[in-house]
């Protein structure tokens, strides 16, 4: 199967309901735990004004899965309220409530839960 295929067909469910082969298809495959940690230590956060940039890039700090998947907007339109949870593991990566996205990675000290 294409992989866009894949992806367009699974996009509205979640990855629970994915046998095994397809959801390796769409994610792919995990991060080993030396790699993890490896990756974990090589990442940098750049302040620049309200929000905060992630060097190498942006992923989930428990599985190293860069997919995600969010609740959109749950409020009206001036206030903002996302949530931003990894595909794979499920784990809270990125928050928004009526200010700048703050990302898991940044809150290092509180072992990468977002208050």
């Amino acid at each position: 199967m294409n992989y866009h295929k894949i992806k367009y067909k699974y996009w509205n469910i979640g990855v629970s309901e994915m046998n095994r082969k397809t959801k390796k298809a769409v994610i792919g495959k995990k991060m080993g735990k030396s790699k993890l940690r490896q990756l974990l230590k090589s990442v940098e956060i750049v302040k620049n004004g309200k929000c905060a940039g992630i060097k190498p890039y942006t992923f989930c700090p428990k599985c190293g899965c860069t997919h995600t998947r969010s609740t959109n907007n749950m409020a009206s339109y001036p206030e903002l309220w996302v949530k931003i949870y990894c595909a794979r593991c499920g784990f809270l990566v990125e928050k928004a409530d009526n200010s700048p996205y703050v990302h898991a990675l940044e809150c290092a000290d509180y072992n990468y839960e977002i208050n």
